[in-house]
């Protein structure tokens, strides 16, 4: 059985929300790796057979689901 680091994946500190004292340019970094994770996420989820789905407790539909949400949706 291979683990996916979609289930158990600490949030990566740029995917946190900066505080309120930074920059716009440090809101504009934030967002831009927050979208490549969404984006590298879901390349991922895509990849998964129908026996990984079942070990990490997700149906075709809830996958379909999260395939069909753009980049930059949470």
């Amino acid at each position: 059985m291979i683990k996916h680091s979609l289930v158990h994946a600490k949030i990566p500190q740029y995917a946190q929300r900066p505080d309120r004292g930074h920059s716009i340019f440090s809101h504009i970094k934030h967002m831009l790796l927050l979208w490549k994770q969404n984006w590298q996420t879901r390349r991922q989820l895509a990849r998964l057979s129908a026996e990984d789905l079942r070990d990490i407790g997700l149906s075709e539909a809830q996958r379909q689901e999260e395939l069909n949400k753009s980049f930059w949706e949470p």
